[in-house]
This record gives C-alpha cells, sequence and structure tokens, in this order.
C-alpha cells in the first residue's frame, strides 16, 4: 500500500511540474518590445569626435551640423551644372548602421533637382560616402549599438552650364 501512495504522489508531483512550466515561459508581449525599443532622451544618438560631450538637443544639431557642412562642402566643391540657376534645400534620409557607417536610403526631390543637375544622384551618394564615420546610436536600456534612420536639410546649389 506504501509503495501505491508513493507512486501516486510521485506522479502527482510530475503532472504538477509539467503542468506549470509555462511560468518558464520566456515571450516578452510585443508592447513591451515596442516599450523598450521606442527611442528615448536617455539614449545616444550618433556623433562624432567634434561633439563629444554633449548631449540631447546640442548633440543632435551638432552631428546635423557636421553632416550638413561635409555633404554641402562637398557638393560645392563639384561646382554642380544645370539649366537654370539653382539654390534649394532638399530633405536626405540616412541611415547610420550599428558601426556608424552613414548611407543614404533616400531624399525628398519636391523640384525635380535630380532631373535639372547633372549628376546628382551620384555627387550626393558621393558626399554620403565622403562623411566621416560616426559614432554609432546607442540604446542604453540594453547597451547596445542600434541601426538610426535620419532626415537632414541639404542646400543645393547648381550653376547654369556654360
Amino acid at each position: 500500500m506504501q509503495t501505491f501512495l508513493r507512486f501516486h504522489l510521485y506522479l502527482v508531483s510530475l503532472v504538477i511540474v509539467f503542468s506549470s512550466c509555462d511560468a518558464f515561459n520566456t515571450k516578452v508581449p510585443s508592447s513591451e518590445i515596442k516599450k523598450a525599443t521606442k527611442w528615448s532622451s536617455k539614449d545616444q544618438f550618433p556623433s562624432f569626435p567634434e561633439c563629444e560631450g554633449m548631449n540631447g538637443d546640442t548633440l543632435i544639431v551638432c552631428f546635423s551640423t557636421v553632416v550638413s557642412e561635409n555633404v554641402e562642402a562637398y557638393l560645392s566643391a563639384q561646382e554642380l551644372q544645370a539649366n537654370t540657376p539653382i539654390e534649394t534645400t532638399i530633405e536626405v534620409k540616412l541611415l547610420v548602421d550599428k558601426t556608424g557607417m552613414i548611407t543614404l536610403d533616400s531624399f525628398d526631390d519636391p523640384d525635380g533637382i535630380a532631373s535639372l543637375v547633372t549628376d546628382f544622384e551620384a555627387y550626393l551618394n558621393e558626399a554620403i560616402a565622403g562623411l566621416p564615420q560616426a559614432e554609432p546610436a546607442v540604446k542604453t536600456n540594453v547597451g547596445t549599438s542600434v541601426n538610426v534612420a535620419l532626415k537632414l536639410p541639404i542646400t543645393i546649389v547648381a550653376q547654369p552650364e556654360e
């Protein structure tokens, strides 16, 4: 009889153990994932050495200024040619990857600049490729580098072809 009772106690214990495995379920609700990945003011924006020690809005302004000035200087040095004089601002979408490499994703072209300026897209890609390596963005709540998409205004100046 004791063996029978022990066997049932053992069987009940196994049923309890296996039925409580849901306590070890590691699925994270999607709302928690969205909350953890949402950008916060504590997260570290991409940076350049010139922006060292800055944070918050001053870091964003510094980073944007470095990118804009470098791209505009490159494009200006190319002496862009167009059918008519052009001086306008476009918005470029850049990707800064986990290693700090910056690439052109796309650009808004409401005035048709790409079709008016000779080899415009090639020059813009060269300008972006020539940017210095950035320090990548960091999601501080998980302590890892992340990819970031940014939109920045870039001034375009082109003169008529001679």
